[in-house]
């Protein structure tokens, strides 16, 4: 194995520990969101609202932040998780140079880009009927970002391991003996 292979597979792994971690803390962070949901009306108006009146808070933008972050926490955690048997995959196949491997990193690109618009239409759409239902004038930006650069990132990676993956199987490939004429004379 070349060093330079070496070096992206060590890349592969890290990628793979940090997409595990991320996929871990984004499960907790969904649980936490669930959580302030839930506790929000147990603790009680009375002594909440007060705090919140003083910061100038609505309690309808809590409730929509919470939401938010419940939508943002469980798509990022499919995306996380995703990129974590990704980079098991390279890691099985020893490297990231194959055609099965170029699919898989176009598709990640691809559901990172699906997830990316999905958690900020669906965030909107739960700030508005939150809004909607809690009748107050909810100025607050609860929208997640919309980031395409990971997806496009993914895409463009897919398109150098595919051609890793074409230079690889053609030198691997044995070139036909070519017959001349006299040959075949012979």
């Amino acid at each position: 194995m070349s060093k330079s292979l070496s070096n992206i597979l060590t890349v592969f792994k890290v990628a793979r520990i940090v997409a595990k971690v991320v996929g871990i803390l984004c499960i907790v962070g969904a649980g936490g969101c669930i959580l302030g949901i839930a506790m929000l009306p147990l603790v009680g108006v009375a002594m909440v609202s007060p705090m919140l009146n003083e910061a100038g808070v609505e309690l309808a933008s809590v409730y929509g932040a919470c939401i938010v972050g419940l939508i943002t926490c469980a798509g990022e955690a499919v995306f996380a998780l995703m990129a974590e048997r990704y980079c098991g995959n390279v890691l099985t196949a020893q490297t990231p140079f194959t055609e099965e491997g170029a699919k898989e990193s176009f598709r990640l690109g691809l559901v990172s880009i699906i997830i990316s618009l999905a958690i900020s239409l669906v965030s909107g759409i739960a700030v508005a009927v939150v809004a909607l239902i809690a009748s107050e004038a909810n100025e607050a930006n609860m929208g997640a970002s919309v980031s395409l650069t990971t997806g496009l990132f993914f895409m463009f990676l897919s398109l150098v391991f595919r051609h890793g993956a074409e230079l690889r199987s053609s030198a691997t490939e044995v070139p036909a003996v070519e017959r001349t004429p006299d040959d075949a004379q012979q």
